[in-house]
C-alpha cells in the first residue's frame, strides 16, 4: 500500500514538517572550529520547505548557511525557488557541483525501476567517487522506508560511520514507514564496524516498527561541519545565463575587451609639448591620428611593406649573393580634384 501511495504522488512525498521539529534540535554546530559556512543540499527539494526549515534552525547559531536544491518537477522547483538561496530544475544525476556540503537531506521517490530501489540510486550516486557531494564527516539525514534499509546496507555501511536509525512517530509512521538515517561520511572505523552495520540494517529492515525508537526518543547531538563557499552548482548543460556569467568572469574574454575597448570614453589628442619634426607629422598622418577631409582635399595615411634587394660583394667585387631586405614605409596619400598624390 506505500508504494501504491507513493506512486500515486509521482514518487513525491514532502516530508511533514512536525516530524522534522523533532529533529532539528538534535543538530549542532561544531563550536571549537571557526565556522565559514555551512552548505545545505536537497537532491529531491519538492517545494523546498524541509530544507529552509533546517536552513532557518542553522541559523539560529548565527553562522552563514546556504541552501541549494535540486528538482526536476517544474512546478515544484519554481515554489522552492522562494524558500532556497539556489535551485536547478533539472534531474540529480546531471548536477554538476563539488563536495563542500556540510549536510545532506535526503529524501528520494519511494520505488523500484528496473529492480533496483530510486532510493540506492540516489545515495549511490551522490556519495560516489566522481559524484560525492559531502564534506568529510558531512552529516546525510536519509530519509526512506524502513523496508528499504536492506537494500541500501552496502553502501550505509561502507561509505558512512556511527550510523544511527529512527523511526517517525507513532502518528506519521504507517502511511510510508519512514525512518531517518543518520551518519558521518567517511571510511568506517574497522571491517568490523562495517560488517556489524551492514547486518544491523538488514536486520531492522526486515521487522516492525517495534524495533527502532522514535525521533522523539532521540538522545545525541549531530554535528554538522563547516564547510568553504561553493564555486559551481549548474545544470549538467550549459544553459544561456550560466554562458553570460562564465563570459562575464573568464580572463580570456576580459583581455579581449580590454584590447577593443577604449580605456577611456571621449578620450582626446593631447597637443604635443614641442613642435612636430616632418617625421613626427608623417608618422602622425600615416597612423591616422592627423587626416581626414579638409574640404577641397582629403588627406589619408597610408603604411606600406616595401620589398628591397641588395647584392653583397665578396673581397673582389663580385657579387657574391643576393639579400631581400622588407620594411615599411609610411605615405601620406592627398585626395585633390586635380588627382592622387603621394608625398613620402
Amino acid at each position: 500500500m506505500a508504494r501504491i501511495a507513493s506512486q500515486s504522488k509521482g514518487g513525491f512525498y514532502a516530508t511533514p514538517e512536525g516530524q522534522l521539529s523533532l529533529i532539528l534540535p538534535h543538530l549542532q554546530i561544531n563550536q571549537d572550529e571557526e565556522t565559514e559556512v555551512i552548505n545545505l543540499l536537497d537532491p529531491c527539494a519538492g517545494e523546498g520547505k524541509a530544507l529552509k526549515q533546517i536552513s532557518q534552525y542553522l541559523k539560529t547559531y548565527d553562522v552563514a548557511v546556504a541552501s541549494f536544491g535540486v528538482e526536476l518537477e517544474k512546478s515544484r522547483a519554481k515554489k522552492a525557488e522562494e524558500l532556497l538561496d539556489v535551485v536547478i530544475n533539472e534531474g540529480y544525476e546531471s548536477i554538476r557541483t563539488e563536495p563542500k556540503y556540510s549536510l545532506l537531506w535526503l529524501n528520494p521517490p519511494y520505488d523500484e525501476v528496473f529492480h533496483e530501489r530510486t532510493e540506492l540510486r540516489f545515495l549511490r550516486t551522490l556519495t560516489s567517487k566522481t559524484k560525492n557531494v559531502l564534506v568529510d564527516n558531512g552529516l546525510l539525514m536519509f530519509c526512506v522506508p524502513q523496508y528499504v534499509l536492506g537494500a541500501c546496507s552496502s553502501v550505509l555501511a561502507g561509505r558512512f560511520k556511527d550510523i544511527k536509525v529512527y523511526r517517525f512517530t507513532d502518528e506519521a509512521y504507517p502511511v510510508f514507514k519512514q525512518v531517518v538515517v543518520f551518519g558521518k561520511f567517511g571510511k568506517p572505523h574497522s571491517s568490523e564496524a562495517r560488517k556489524q552495520t551492514k547486518a544491523y540494517l538488514k536486520e531492522i529492515a526486515e521487522q516492525g516498527p517495534e524495533v527502532l525508537p522514535t525521533i522523539e526518543e532521540i538522545e545525541e547531538m549531530f554535528i554538522v561541519p563547516s564547510s568553504t563557499d561553493i564555486q559551481c552548482f549548474r545544470a549538467g548543460k550549459l544553459r544561456n545565463e550560466e554562458l553570460a556569467e562564465d563570459l562575464a568572469q573568464s580572463l580570456a574574454y576580459q583581455e579581449f575587451e580590454k584590447r577593443v575597448t577604449p580605456k577611456a570614453k571621449n578620450s582626446t589628442m593631447k597637443n604635443p609639448l614641442l613642435p612636430l619634426k616632418v617625421t613626427h607629422a608623417g608618422i602622425a598622418v600615416a597612423s591616422g591620428a592627423i587626416g581626414g577631409n579638409f574640404g577641397n582635399h582629403i588627406i589619408v595615411g597610408v603604411t606600406k611593406q616595401v620589398n628591397e634587394k641588395q647584392e653583397v660583394l665578396d673581397e673582389e667585387g663580385l657579387a657574391k649573393q643576393e639579400v631581400y631586405i622588407k620594411h615599411y614605409k609610411s605615405v601620406v596619400r592627398v585626395f585633390t580634384t586635380d588627382g592622387i598624390h603621394e608625398i613620402q
